[in-house]
């Protein structure tokens, strides 16, 4: 099987694995459905959605005329706009996390994976938004307390090990990832590794991880306390490094002396240096970096109660390291996917704008791994980056695969609905000033 034929595979089997799923049931568990729909199938209504899903700007307008050639109907953009709710974010992010765990194939973990049931990524991205939609998604403050323009914040976990969506939901700028940082408790199971970046630093939450029996890793925040386990007394961190020039053991971390594991290990001195320069020139020159916190940027430290007979320090770097899969995720869907050329009309219509653009960054990484299975024996790997850019570059013969269509049918389709002037027109168009400028 060629490359191609193996991607159209995975595009056809869209329609099957939707079909599978009960999404009317996920629907009014959303809240999205009210009552059964009497003209466009829910099942219908989400093929539309993923044959667009690709491409650049989706308009009220596009998106009921694919909506209703894929329920052999027709369907005006004032159906759809009434239609739209805020629920329509929870009842995507509900299918998407739904759709790609059926397609997950279940793994058996081997190796170092071999303690952890689920390895889950979260993270966070901004995006700016029109200052309109302010009072749905409000931005920051600036030093005087005045709200700044709209910004939105999509809150993403995903586990490693299946390849699959756990979690995805929107919100303002200021819910920011410490806010954040508690939503990974519902999704947890005995077993689970997470791995988070420090903006989720908190020791509350990592203490109810372990009590949950899961594990976590997380960089260490600079200026949370230190006591040595057997002494009780402050641990001098710097001095220590400075003595022994790397550190693993326990540590009792912050006012509620919580046991943990502490590791540092020393970073390149290129990479220590460039972490010092930006640390010295940040713009928030409200807390400037001290002397031995510029020490410290010469390792990387970590908090985590993973035991060290499970993994040794080196091990707990390398894995921290995976964490920048789900960075590429968002630089794919902001770069290649569409991210950036959302519908801003209205916040209803941008929440179907994003998650549309969810399901097919979604679908991007399945097809990521699907492709890696089959070429990874011929010595060849993907980029998610590279295979993003590809995707977007074709995204009729994604429609086409996904509505079951030739792509000559559907480009006569788009021509009939899109090209032509409206009838009812206030004004002459170039054509009618030429045959009244020739008559």
């Amino acid at each position: 099987m060629r490359l191609h034929q193996s991607l159209l595979s995975s595009f056809h089997q869209c329609r099957s694995h939707l079909a599978d799923l009960r999404v009317e049931t996920l629907a009014r568990q959303s809240g999205f459905l009210r009552r059964s729909p009497r003209k466009i199938p829910i099942l219908d209504f989400l093929l539309g959605l993923l044959a667009l899903s690709a491409e650049p700007l989706l308009s009220l307008e596009r998106l009921a005329a694919v909506i209703g050639l894929a329920a052999a109907s027709s369907y005006s953009k004032q159906a759809l706009a009434k239609r739209l709710r805020p629920q329509v974010e929870r009842f995507l992010a509900q299918v998407a996390i739904a759709h790609l765990a059926r397609w997950a194939q279940p793994l058996t973990a081997q190796g170092c994976w071999s303690h952890f049931k689920r390895v889950l990524l979260q993270d966070s991205t901004v995006m700016p938004l029109p200052n309109r939609l302010a009072q749905d998604f409000p931005g920051s403050r600036n030093q005087h307390h005045q709200k700044k323009a709209a910004a939105l914040k999509i809150q993403w976990i995903a586990d490693l090990l299946q390849g699959t969506l756990a979690s995805c939901s929107l919100s303002g700028f200021r819910r920011n990832d410490q806010a954040a940082s508690p939503d990974i408790l519902a999704l947890l199971r005995r077993g689970d590794l997470v791995l988070r970046d420090l903006g989720y630093f908190c020791l509350g939450v990592f203490a109810q991880i372990a009590d949950l029996g899961a594990f976590f890793i997380s960089r260490f925040r600079h200026g949370t306390n230190l006591y040595d386990p057997q002494t009780g007394q402050r641990l001098p961190l710097a001095r220590v490094l400075r003595q022994h020039g790397r550190f693993d053991s326990g540590v009792l971390v912050g006012k509620q002396k919580l046991l943990f594991r502490l590791v540092a290990l020393p970073v390149p001195e290129e990479t220590a240096n460039l972490r010092r320069h930006r640390a010295k020139t940040n713009r928030d020159q409200r807390s400037p970096a001290s002397a031995e916190h510029l020490f410290l940027l010469g390792w990387n430290i970590f908090l985590t109660n993973v035991p060290r007979a499970v993994w040794p320090a080196k091990v707990i770097a390398q894995v921290y390291r995976l964490r920048w899969r789900i960075e590429m995720m968002f630089k794919s869907w902001k770069s290649h996917l569409g991210l950036g050329q959302i519908n801003c009309r209205n916040a209803n219509l941008l929440r179907l704008s994003v998650m549309t653009k969810l399901l097919f960054c979604a679908l991007t990484c399945r097809f990521c791994d699907a492709l890696e299975t089959f070429c990874a024996p011929s010595g060849r790997h993907v980029s998610l980056l590279r295979l993003a850019r590809v995707l977007s570059q074709y995204s009729v013969c994604l429609a086409a695969a996904i509505l079951g269509l030739r792509i000559q049918t559907l480009l006569e389709f788009s021509l009939n609905r899109h090209v032509f002037y409206e009838q009812r027109r206030d004004r002459s168009h170039f054509y009618q000033l030429r045959a009244a400028v020739l008559g």
